[in-house]
């Protein structure tokens, strides 16, 4: 009877303790603050393992698919860029005011799960400002981008600006324009996202 008075107590003051740090304000929400210590143990770790424990079923398709890898540049170009970069485009100004900061893809879509890929884009992570575009896109259009994103690494600025003209798509890469035609105007992509 102790013990469970004990355990009894030892919740209720844990609980109190709880709810004094949730409406005492100590915590700081602003994005300006960033995580340090426990709390940026405590909130990698369960986005970590939520992701991780999600990842079962998920059955991967060939992600070397140039019609995919083309779609998925159409949408990750509209959708993604201003948080996760491009070749030559590191920071934007929403990049640089998100908190957790959003991964540079460039350099670390290499490393990442394909799984792990399209459960994120499709579900989104809550307070971290990635959507859940599963909301928006079909699967088949997540795998898209997926199949996109990891031909990222490997990318350079001149490729990815080819592929932002009317025209420009993953198989056209090797051709070269001739000097006498009329060129068209390849936007760059810091023309398209402020």
């Amino acid at each position: 009877m102790k013990i469970l008075l004990s355990v009894g107590l030892t919740l209720i003051a844990l609980l109190v303790l709880c709810l004094i740090f949730i409406y005492s304000g100590w915590y700081n929400v602003s994005a300006n603050e960033q995580e340090n210590g426990i709390m940026k143990w405590v909130l990698n770790t369960t986005k970590d393992r939520s992701i991780e424990s999600r990842l079962k079923g998920i059955t991967v398709p060939d992600l070397n698919n140039l019609s995919m890898i083309n779609e998925g540049f159409k949408h990750y170009n509209e959708m993604c860029v201003s948080c996760h970069g491009a070749p030559g485009l590191e920071e934007t100004e929403v990049s640089v005011g998100l908190n957790p900061t959003a991964p540079y893809l460039v350099k670390v879509a290499k490393e990442i799960d394909p799984k792990e890929l399209f459960w994120i884009t499709k579900n989104g992570i809550k307070m971290t400002g990635m959507p859940a575009w599963g909301k928006t896109h079909s699967d088949e259009k997540i795998w898209d981008i997926v199949a996109f994103v990891k031909k990222l690494p490997d990318m350079t600025f001149e490729e990815y600006q080819k592929m932002e003209s009317p025209s420009g798509t993953m198989e056209d890469d090797e051709k070269h324009p001739d000097e006498n035609e009329p060129q068209t105007h390849s936007h760059s992509v810091e023309e398209h996202h402020h």
